[in-house]
């Protein structure tokens, strides 16, 4: 769940008992309580750990970073990792760490006001493997589209409470990528009807044809085993992708994460996605205050958000594209590329705008004629030639083609 969608909900949960009432209104706030926000999953793998700190705001209002403060997390083994302020509220350790079975773990915050908070001793549950990730095509309430899924097993029989979060990544190929471009030079008469100026093909970098774009998950997605006859997690749905969307016209690749939680956790987690579901939530629901496992320790009457989360995680990658399923149309490109522009450096009156549109607004060269006879060209969006233009060409080392 991204930092937005969090402090949404956060606000929600402190505001809601508020509000009674049965018409439609506009959200503002009408009465505000200041309460720090903390946002901490530290895992088994070995990595820089996060903290995110902030405070909760007014629903007029924009996000309060906390920044400033002293961040640390103890371990009952005598280690203490002390976490670096980058800026926005997010704390980074300072050395790469992961946490250890049998060992328990606090999270200790001094503010820049000199206020102290420390979260229950958590420990590490143990781990459940994923054992696949799959996709399959399905239909969704009436939309077809591609199915995630994944199946894990714990052998031990003690971890029943999991949390799921991925990161999707997938390839962008622009739609009428040419290999050369448009190159002015000698430019005379800039702003006039007169402007002249030398217009010439060059090469172009073959790196502006294929790129890549990440996302991650933005909702909570919990699931248990408690109560079942197996400590199994069988075909649960962690991502669907409409066939039509764009992502999966060339190739996607998502990596999903498992993360075994306690019950606290769980339970925490599952109350946020109960409310976060939940449309009528102002007028059904009256949840009020969700407390955490984190607390003012010199105000226990102090209300404090959020969640320290220990979690052991499994991963697991898989590929595909629109073809590997029974979908017959490839989706639509993310941008319309049909209003092509043909102009011709030989007509006075379209000089002005082939320089307008190649210089100032990175139209791509579809080809044309530059012999001095006939200098016409045919141009498209930046977006349509040009991939670098809205995604990065960097190729994740992850990939597979």
């Amino acid at each position: 769940m991204n930092l937005k969608t969090t402090y949404k909900l956060i606000i929600l949960l402190i505001l809601v008992a508020n509000f009674g009432c049965t018409e439609p209104f506009a959200l503002v706030t009408e009465s505000f309580e200041d309460a720090l926000v903390v946002e901490a999953t530290i895992t088994d793998e070995l990595r820089i750990q996060q903290v995110k700190l902030s405070r909760t705001f007014p629903l007029e209002g924009g996000i309060a970073f906390e920044n400033g403060a002293n961040v640390r997390v103890v371990g009952g083994n005598n280690t203490e990792y002390t976490f670096t302020n980058v800026g926005e509220g997010i704390y980074n350790s300072t050395v790469e760490f992961r946490v250890e079975p049998g060992v328990s773990y606090q999270l200790l915050i001094s503010t820049s006001d000199n206020k102290e908070y420390i979260s229950n001793e958590e420990f590490l549950p143990e781990s459940a493997e994923i054992s696949n990730v799959y996709a399959e095509l399905v239909t969704l309430f009436g939309n077809v589209g591609v199915q995630v899924f994944v199946d894990s097993e714990d052998v031990t029989g003690s971890t029943s409470y999991f949390r799921y979060e991925y990161e999707e990544t997938y390839q962008r190929i622009a739609a009428r990528f040419y290999p050369f471009d448009l190159v002015i030079t000698n430019v005379t008469g800039l702003g006039t009807d007169e402007i002249r100026y030398n217009i010439r093909e060059e090469r172009r970098p073959d790196n502006q044809r294929v790129c890549y774009s990440s996302n991650t998950s933005n909702e909570i997605i919990i699931t248990s085993t408690d109560g079942l006859t197996e400590q199994k997690v069988s075909k649960f749905p962690v991502r669907f992708i409409r066939a039509n969307n764009f992502i999966i016209r060339d190739r996607y690749s998502i990596l999903v994460r498992q993360l075994s939680q306690s019950a606290d956790a769980n339970n925490y987690y599952r109350i946020l996605k109960d409310i976060s579901s939940d449309e009528s939530l102002l007028i059904d629901k009256q949840p009020g205050f969700i407390q955490g496992n984190v607390f003012a320790s010199q105000n226990l009457d102090e209300k404090v958000v959020g969640f320290f989360d220990v979690s052991s995680v499994s991963t697991k990658r898989i590929f595909f594209t629109y073809s590997d399923f029974d979908i017959r149309e490839q989706p639509k490109y993310p941008f319309s590329c049909v209003d092509e522009d043909t102009l011709s450096y030989n007509v006075r009156e379209e000089r002005p705008r082939l320089h307008e549109l190649i210089v100032n607004r990175g139209y791509k060269s579809l080809g044309g004629t530059d012999s001095n006879d006939d200098l016409e060209f045919r141009i498209t969006r930046p977006q349509c030639g040009d991939c670098t233009s809205y995604a990065s060409n960097v190729r994740p080392d992850f990939w597979e083609d």
